[in-house]
């Protein structure tokens, strides 16, 4: 018995593997499984039928039942990890013109990352695509999966969209932020250090410290009267990386892993490049409870 049909565009390996991996508990339960294939130039068309032996107590309207429903989900799979890719290189090449090829692919790459790093969003978008597909299967024979996202389901089209506008401003952000590291790099390579070594501290409410070579305190303008949650329009990090610059160590040691501080640390990391290392085993690194001013001497 012919439960559906599909039409696709892309190869259908990957598809016809999927549909037999989900119906395989079919299989376990005595009902045979059936995907033929049509190829055409272009076009690709696979036919999925169900059969169930007398004694399996499938009636008919259980495997058409069953088998909508898992082929809806095997599209809502299939669609998302597969074809999505496409279709966003496709909004890439077309709302990206402007950018070079390389721009590009990374713009590309940051969209799937928007789209991977949020799980339950791809949850949620899974559960739906699946839900339109089951309640279309009721009523129709035949799907070509990527005319129904664009008929059927036109406001996912502008979603990847708004995935791609937003992969735009990071990656705008992001060639920003790589600018200021290479200005800043500059600025630190020409100076003559000032300092043969200074120690960076985070503790886990991100109040950070700056130490000398036998772990005196820096004082520091940029630092002293800095209060993080009334200056608003100056970021605290910035103050504690222009402090750095200002000092100009021959050597900085990055301590207490900087979990709080994590953008921070990366940002002297990319600044300073070798002149910036990790401590992880000292006895500042080490104690959870005390501050760096309480540990220092």
């Amino acid at each position: 018995m012919e439960v559906l049909s599909i039409g696709v565009t892309a190869p259908t390996t990957s598809l016809r593997h999927r549909l037999i991996r989900e119906l395989k508990f079919l299989l376990d339960e005595g009902v045979a499984v059936d995907i033929q294939e049509s190829r055409g130039s272009s076009y690709h068309k696979m036919t999925l039928s169900l059969a169930a032996a007398p004694r399996s107590g499938f009636s008919v309207g259980d495997l058409l039942g069953l088998g909508r429903q898992y082929a809806a989900h095997v599209l809502a799979e299939y669609l998302l990890e597969e074809r999505e890719q496409h279709l966003l290189r496709q909004l890439v090449d077309k709302d990206c013109k402007g950018y070079a090829s390389e721009e590009q692919a990374r713009i590309l790459a940051l969209a799937h990352k928007i789209l991977r790093g949020e799980g339950r969003v791809q949850l949620g978008r899974h559960a739906k695509l699946r839900e339109r597909l089951r309640e279309f299967l009721e009523n129709h024979r035949h799907i070509n999966p990527e005319g129904f996202l664009r008929f059927r389901w036109p406001h996912y089209f502008e979603d990847l969209r708004q995935v791609v506008a937003r992969a735009v401003d990071e990656y705008a952000a992001e060639r920003e932020y790589l600018e200021f590291v290479r200005l800043l790099r500059y600025f630190v390579e020409i100076q003559e250090p000032k300092l043969p070594l200074v120690h960076v501290s985070a503790d886990a409410n991100g109040f950070c410290q700056v130490y000398d070579a036998t772990f005196r305190q820096l004082y520091h303008e940029y630092l002293g009267s800095f209060d993080e949650e009334d200056d608003h329009d100056v970021s605290y990090e910035d103050l504690v990386i222009s402090a750095l610059i200002t000092m100009a160590p021959r050597h900085i040691i990055l301590h207490r892993h900087g979990s709080s501080r994590a953008g921070m640390y990366n940002t002297i990391r990319h600044i300073f490049d070798a002149r910036a290392t990790d401590c992880h085993s000292c006895e500042l690194c080490l104690s959870s409870t005390s501050s760096p001013r309480e540990s220092s001497p």
